[in-house]
């Protein structure tokens, strides 16, 4: 059993050549950060559906933050970056679980 997730989300990587990831998310636990439009960073675990692969399909992916409260900063429809070392992808949150 699974610790309660905050947000279900649509992630996009950016290409490699346009200065994202390398190589591909897979299908497992990865940890980050995710920026609000007022460009806060809050840490978060994020759990894709499936591979994200950079410069790829955008991909449903469940969202854990770190600390619940940032997850108020992320209501539906909102826009935000993927931040891994810089700029990474980015998303919009369709929903709110808990």
């Amino acid at each position: 059993m699974h610790e309660a997730r905050h947000l279900r989300v649509q992630l996009t990587l950016l290409a490699a050549t346009a200065g994202g990831r390398k190589s591909a998310i897979p299908v497992a636990e990865f940890r980050t950060k995710l920026v609000s439009p007022g460009r806060r960073h809050f840490e978060a675990a994020i759990f894709p559906s499936g591979a994200l692969v950079p410069g790829g399909a955008a991909i449903n992916c469940e969202v854990l933050f770190q600390a619940p409260e940032a997850a108020s900063h992320f209501p539906a429809g909102t826009q935000f970056d993927l931040w891994d070392d810089g700029r990474k992808g980015y998303g919009t949150t369709l929903g709110v679980l808990s």
